[in-house]
């Protein structure tokens, strides 16, 4: 999450840091001849775990929530997968490309 401690791990760090070591950068700056695709399967079983996810499979990173452009994991490459237990929040139907 972006409001967690620093030093706690998370996901969108993760996917920074793979991005970055394939293709040495993994921002939007960055430039390379390589392309790296990242697939993530998530699953929600309620409705609050629904919203934990909303923004990290946002199409386009708020800039505002960022100190940097660099921090900001941008989705070009990436795929999420999610599967919800019983009903989907509007939330994420509205960020989700398809719903099957």
């Amino acid at each position: 999450s972006l409001y967690d401690a620093a030093d706690t791990p998370n996901l969108r760090d993760d996917i920074i840091e793979i991005l970055h070591e394939n293709q040495g950068g993994g921002y939007a700056g960055a430039s390379s001849t390589t392309t790296t695709f990242i697939a993530v399967e998530l699953v929600c079983h309620t409705t609050d775990s629904q919203l934990q996810i909303r923004e990290i499979i946002e199409d386009t990173p708020s800039m505002t929530a960022f100190s940097t452009e660099r921090s900001a994991l941008h989705k070009d490459g990436l795929l999420f997968a999610v599967y919800v237990e019983g009903e989907i929040t509007p939330e994420i139907r509205s960020r989700a490309s398809l719903v099957i």
